[in-house]
């Protein structure tokens, strides 16, 4: 995911807050989001459930699919991580199919950059990288687990095949430090992390700022320990959600779901009063019926995601704090720190092992996925408990010691496999139509390719799974339209899902000024923040054994579309700027190793393979209005759309993953396959949604299976 965290990281934690957090423990907190998609299914899906239902029920009564022996039974639009899972589910199933991608990699959104001069195995070089796309997963989170589950079953299947050098390990990601340096509204310096729970950071008016002195004057009023009464409201906010959620997730999403037409800026300013502040509540902030003053909401804003996000659905800005609580230690609830890990040596290994492994004839088998659930605590190892300790993490990565060991099984010997081109780079689909005559009246769909010399060519497939962003239906082909006969509510939904905007830039610098002044070598240091354009500082996880470094600058929003607006040279110039803000000690110019694009310098804006935006982010209303409509396969099923876009995890990997399994599972359906689905289950485990089934039976059927 992309936000920087939910609440302000000036925000004390405390002793109230602590409490509160430590009662939430006995619900899946981190199982949220696949109950509120459940939710919002059940409850707002009905044309979806109508319309599913109907299209399986044609398909049981009309001609039944007679393939030729080397014909793909699925064609696959998009390399990222929902068309690739997809493909790889469908090849441990035995079931063909073909991937076209447009760009010349893997990976969609997930995309290091490599300087020009980076070399691995020179200790000087091998950190001249960054992440264009997704940097990070929390390492606990159950929702996320599938994620490194794939990791432990694609390393297998390598090794197998003497492709150890492609296989992926994780690495720690330093997510925050009590050193990360912030500075905002022309302080007189920057101040770290520790140091900022009751520094007004100049907002106040004292310091020429707007906002009036009793929100950002310490009390003890309430609480045990000081702090400044702005940075108490987002507690507040979420906490009669997240309590009821706690209680009853039917009756707190149905809580939560009836402010859904809102924003998070507008449910601050026009439902949350300052009565509701409880004994946070001063007279002098104004009447009890008053909503919050415009620029305590802006504060907020600020500091906690980005200028102009607070303009996304206040629903999935509540689901996401609640979710956040997937970064903790699970076995642990007075571990208070944030775990997460990235890919050794780029993200970009984690795509690329995936396409080594499309491309041969044999994929993960069911042994294979059965040792890697149990290996990170998907479902209990052979001691009926579960555990974690996957076989892919670096030193630096291990759990604590509070994490219990897994038990998993051995994955069953087979010998290794003979290659087979599955997916196709450098090869842009244009077209989509479907055709209820193919395959001997089974029906299906045609599919308009190019290759990267303007070749074309017509496929046909009795099913397509599209994983594209939806920016991209607009393919700027003459002649050729994939909005062609969709249904009403899929060219709607699929026109008006809300995509943010997000910018990235990796500046190389000859010294790592941020480690020797951060005195936390080998620790990593977080991220900086201010109220520049730049917004954010990522310092890398890695490397500070190097003489050299990168730094990467990081926002969304309006502010990645005023960076973005530039040149790219001008980019640079103005992360440099918003550098500088944050160490005015050092000369940052003198340090910068210069501006040579793609050498030391590397700037993201727009992406013509990424389609206007960087990751899906619904806007008010659009749960109940668009998510469902999404999920629905169309031309009575032979088309799926998938992408995280069509999850409740947006931006992150698990949502393009969560979404390539449910349009297998349709399509598995929809061959009245139930064979085959309970096989995907035990290899790739159990998912519930958005199609309503019985998760109990499916659990008894796996553990009957283990048994």
């Amino acid at each position: 995911m992309s936000y920087l965290e939910f609440r302000s990281p000036a925000q004390p934690e405390t002793t109230a807050l602590k409490a509160k957090q430590q009662t939430k423990e006995a619900a899946p907190k981190s199982q949220i989001k696949r109950a509120f998609s459940d939710f919002v299914v059940k409850n707002y899906g009905d044309h979806y459930l109508k319309k599913i239902k109907q299209q399986r029920e044609l398909a049981a009564q009309g001609p039944q699919l007679d393939l030729e022996q080397d014909q793909p039974l699925v064609g696959i639009i998009g390399g990222g991580f929902a068309g690739m899972y997809a493909g790889l589910i469908l090849q441990s199933l035995g079931l063909e199919f073909e991937l076209f991608e447009a760009s010349d990699r893997v990976g969609g959104r997930i995309d290091t950059w490599y300087s020009k001069l980076y070399n691995a195995s020179n200790p000087d070089q091998a950190c001249l990288y960054g992440e264009v796309g997704g940097m990070r997963v929390p390492q606990f989170s159950a929702d996320m687990l599938p994620v490194q589950q794939l990791t432990i079953a694609l390393n297998t299947v390598l090794a197998r095949n003497g492709l150890e050098d492609k296989q992926v390990n994780w690495r720690k990601f330093y997510y925050s430090s009590p050193v990360q340096r912030m500075r905002y509204n022309n302080m007189q310096a920057p101040i770290e992390a520790k140091d900022a729970s009751l520094n007004p950071l100049n907002f106040d008016s004292a310091h020429g700022g707007d906002i009036a002195e009793v929100w950002l004057t310490p009390t003890s009023q309430g609480c045990e320990t000081p702090y400044l009464p702005i940075n108490m409201i987002l507690e507040k906010v979420n906490q009669p959600f997240i309590e009821a959620i706690n209680q009853s997730f039917k009756k707190g999403f149905e809580m939560l779901m009836q402010h859904d037409n809102h924003s998070m800026w507008s449910y601050l300013t026009n439902v949350f009063t300052l009565g509701e502040l409880g004994e946070y509540y001063q007279e002098s902030m104004g009447a009890k019926t008053d909503n919050l003053p415009y620029n305590v909401v802006s504060y907020l804003e600020t500091l906690n995601v980005g200028t102009g996000m607070y303009a996304v659905s206040f629903v999935e800005m509540v689901i996401a704090v609640y979710d956040w609580g997937g970064s903790k230690n699970p076995y642990d609830p007075a571990d208070p720190n944030i775990y997460m890990v990235t890919v050794d040596k780029g993200m970009q290994h984690f795509p690329d092992a995936c396409k080594t492994v499309l491309n041969l004839k044999e994929g993960v088998q069911v042994t294979d996925g059965i040792a890697a659930q149990q290996s990170i605590g998907m479902i209990p190892g052979q001691n009926g408990q579960k555990g974690y300790s996957p076989t892919n993490l670096t030193p630096d990565a291990a759990p604590p010691p509070s994490v219990p060991k897994a038990d998993p099984i051995v994955p069953t010997p087979v010998p290794g496999s003979v290659s087979q081109t599955r997916v196709h780079l450098n090869t842009k689909v244009v077209d989509l139509r479907y055709n209820s005559s193919l395959f001997s009246n089974y029906g299906g769909m045609e599919m308009g390719i190019t290759d990267s010399e303007g070749n074309g060519q017509i496929k046909q497939y009795p099913y397509v799974i599209s994983t594209l962003p939806n920016g991209n239906y607009i393919n700027g082909s003459l002649g050729a339209d994939f909005f062609q006969n969709l249904s009403f509510e899929k060219a709607r939904a699929l026109r008006e899902c809300n995509y943010m905007p997000s910018f990235k830039a990796f500046i190389t610098f000859k010294e790592q000024f941020w480690a020797t002044l951060g005195s936390r070598q080998h620790a990593g240091l977080g991220v900086g923040t201010s109220d520049k354009p730049n917004r954010q500082i990522v310092y890398p996880s890695y490397g500070y054994e190097a003489l050299g470094g990168v730094l990467q600058i990081y926002c969304w929003a309006q502010d990645a579309e005023r960076m973005g607006a530039l040149d790219d040279e001008a980019r640079v110039n103005e992360c440099l700027k918003g550098i500088q803000y944050l160490y005015p000690e050092v000369d940052v110019q003198a340090v910068f190793a210069g501006y040579d694009p793609e050498v030391t310098t590397k700037t993201w804006f727009w992406d013509n393979h990424a389609g206007g935006g960087a990751f899906a982010l619904y806007r008010p209303g659009q749960f109940k209005n668009l998510y469902p409509a999404l999920l629905t396969p169309e031309f009575e099923g032979h088309l799926n759309i998938a992408g995280e876009c069509c999850s409740v995890h947006h931006g992150w990997i698990v949502g393009a993953m969560d979404s390539g399994y449910n349009a297998v599972f349709n399509i598995l359906k929809q061959m009245q396959r139930d064979d085959l689905i309970t096989k995907m289950q035990q290899i790739w485990g159990v998912l519930t949604y958005p199609d309503i089934d019985s998760k109990a039976d499916q659990v008894k059927e796996l553990e009957a299976y283990l048994s």
